[in-house]
């Protein structure tokens, strides 16, 4: 098992909270444009998302984090829909 796969696997078990550079370096790993100048907010952009439910009209969607330093677990779930659309296993 590679160290992403079980990172997501750890995510899956529902964290109440992980570091932002590791969602950083788990979302990036998969290909996806993040925009981390908006203070304690992550934009994140994929083309395959674009109209897709639940994700922006270009296929963006807001990660707020907690003091700048880490990602609440509610957030997760959304990140792995988002990680299952990209790799098409949604």
């Amino acid at each position: 098992m590679s160290k992403i796969e079980k990172i997501l696997k750890k995510w899956e078990s529902k964290p109440t909270e992980v570091s932002k550079d590791e969602v950083v370096n788990v979302l990036e790993r998969f290909g996806f444009e993040l925009d981390l100048k908006r203070g304690s907010h992550i934009v994140v952009r994929h083309l395959k998302l674009i109209d897709q439910p639940n994700f922006g009209s270009m296929g963006e969607f807001t990660i707020p984090s907690k003091h700048g330093r880490t990602v609440k677990g509610v957030y997760l779930k959304k990140i792995l829909i988002a990680i299952k659309i990209v790799t098409e296993e949604y």
